[in-house]
C-alpha cells in the first residue's frame, strides 16, 4: 500500500511543481488543447479539445481542463479535468471520468471508474481521494473496491502501488 503513493503522487507532479522539483531546477508545466479560453472575471482558464498537460516526464490527458484561480489571480483555487482521463509517469498510470486537483489542500480526486497501476499492481473504485501526506481513500459505490497486489520479487523492491 505504501507503494500506492508513488503512483499517486503523480497526480501532484502534474500540477504542482513545486511539490515536484524542490531542490531541483524547476521544469515548465505545458498544456496544449484545441481551445484555450480566458475568463478574468470569473477567475479561470478552460481548455478544450484533446487536451494534453505535461510536467517533466508525467504527461495527463483529458477532453476538458478548467483552472481555477483565487480573486487575485495569483494562485490556483482547483484544478477539474473531464472526460477520457489518462495520467502516465515513470512510476505508474492513472485512469477516471473526473479529476478535481485542490493545490492547497494537497488533494487530488479520481472521479468515476478510478483505476491506478504500477507495473501488475491495480487499485480500483469508483472515487479514489489521494493526499500527499500519503492518506489514501477508495470509495465504491456502483461496484466494489478492487485492490490486486503481486508478491514482493526476491532481491528486489516491492512493485506494490
Amino acid at each position: 500500500m505504501k507503494r500506492l503513493i508513488i503512483v499517486l503522487l503523480l497526480v501532484f507532479t502534474c500540477f504542482n511543481p513545486s511539490f515536484a522539483q524542490r531542490g531541483k531546477p524547476k521544469l515548465p508545466v505545458v498544456i496544449e488543447a484545441q481551445k484555450l479560453t480566458y475568463n478574468d472575471v470569473q477567475k479561470r482558464a478552460v481548455y478544450v479539445g484533446n487536451v494534453v498537460a505535461q510536467h517533466g516526464k508525467t504527461i495527463l490527458n483529458g477532453d476538458k481542463l478548467i483552472i481555477y484561480f483565487t480573486k487575485d489571480g495569483k494562485e490556483i483555487k482547483k484544478i477539474v479535468v473531464m472526460g477520457n482521463i489518462h495520467i502516465k509517469s515513470e512510476k505508474g498510470e492513472g485512469w477516471c471520468d473526473q479529476l478535481v486537483y485542490y493545490p492547497a489542500q494537497e488533494k487530488a480526486v479520481l472521479i468515476g471508474n478510478a483505476k491506478l497501476k504500477q507495473g501488475k499492481n491495480i487499485l480500483v473504485g469508483d472515487r479514489i481521494v489521494a493526499y500527499k501526506s500519503g492518506r489514501v481513500e477508495v470509495v465504491g459505490q456502483k461496484r466494489r473496491v478492487k485492490t490486486v497486489i503481486f508478491p514482493e520479487e526476491k532481491g528486489g523492491e516491492s512493485k506494490r502501488p
